[in-house]
């Protein structure tokens, strides 16, 4: 198991958010001066290019001094991303869960096809902490989702409670 360490991959859209602004809303929800121990749950931002590297690292020298860190006190690495494995499906959307997990998992092939959802990790976050989301404006848009009639009716259920 302490093989790998357990990370997301976040897609984005550079004309909508920056890189520079992802930064800023990881390390401002970060612990960086705490670390496990093992491999599997160490804390780590990786980076897929030099730029992306550069950004990173300027980052964390701020975010340390903010909190009035040396920078070896910062257990946080910035690493390269070498190579991203998809977790299986189970360990995948974890709010959706229950008895709506097995009729979500019925509409995906695998974990990256269940990851890569943009509908379900919508409902997902909703589920999860709702984001600050407004409940009736997600409740409207819902039926636009295209999901299966069961899991939509299972969605509102859960929401309307």
């Amino acid at each position: 198991m302490g093989d790998h360490t357990e990370a997301i991959s976040v897609d984005y859209d550079p004309e909508v958010i920056s890189y520079g602004e992802l930064l800023s809303y990881f390390w401002n929800g970060h612990r960086c001066e705490r670390n496990n121990s093992s491999v599997q749950y160490q804390n780590a931002l990786f980076y897929r290019d030099d730029v992306q590297r550069v950004l990173a690292e300027g980052e964390l020298v701020k975010r340390a001094s903010d909190l009035g860190l040396s920078l070896d006190e910062v257990a946080t690495k910035v690493l390269p991303m070498k190579e991203f494995t998809y977790a299986e499906k189970y360990h995948q959307k974890y709010a959706v869960g229950g008895g709506l997990r097995a009729a979500v998992d019925g509409l995906f092939s695998d974990g990256k096809e269940l990851a890569d959802s943009t509908v379900i990790t919508r409902v997902n976050a909703y589920l999860g902490d709702g984001l600050g989301q407004d409940r009736v404006q997600f409740l409207a848009e819902l039926s636009e989702y295209g999901l299966p009639l069961e899991i939509e009716n299972e969605v509102r259920r859960r929401v309307e409670r």
